[in-house]
């Protein structure tokens, strides 16, 4: 299975990942949600190495700057890329870290899962998941934690 392609989570957001051949990973992230506009450069690492009915691990990191913001965090997704039956998907956990002066660092990270599949899912699904009340992985107006 190739990890090359377009990738979307369940709230539309979208990445593209064009992979080397020594399991680098570069590629754009642009966030359907939040207020992160735009295309953001995203950089990781993939294993190379595939084992028969094991998912291959990946992870890559956005930096939440561009030409438009500047929101001062960062997130990085570790994961494993699924291809069972057909169906493509790429199960993350994720860490969006944000600016914070040292005696608020202790709250400045926050931790959840995104799940990729090679299909935007359609506009009622994305609308579910803007009225969840689960932290997304993209910044908020003030370049914190967003938890909708």
């Amino acid at each position: 299975m190739s990890i090359a392609g377009d990738w979307y989570n369940e709230f539309g957001s979208h990445m593209e990942i064009a992979p080397g051949p020594s399991g680098e990973i570069t590629g754009t992230f642009a966030s359907a949600t939040g207020l992160a506009a735009g295309e953001y450069a995203l950089v990781g690492r993939y294993d190379t190495f595939e084992r028969p009915d094991h998912g291959t691990a990946i992870g890559w990191t956005v930096a939440w700057r561009n030409e438009r913001n500047n929101a001062n965090c960062v997130t990085s997704w570790s994961g494993l890329c699924f291809a069972d039956d057909g169906t493509e998907r790429i199960c993350a956990t994720w860490l969006l870290t944000t600016s914070a002066t040292d005696s608020d660092a202790w709250e400045s990270t926050t931790v959840g899962r995104d799940v990729f599949t090679r299909q935007s899912p359609g506009s009622e699904r994305i609308e579910v998941g803007a009225r969840s009340t689960r932290p997304t992985s993209h910044p908020a107006a003030t370049g914190g934690p967003r938890s909708r």
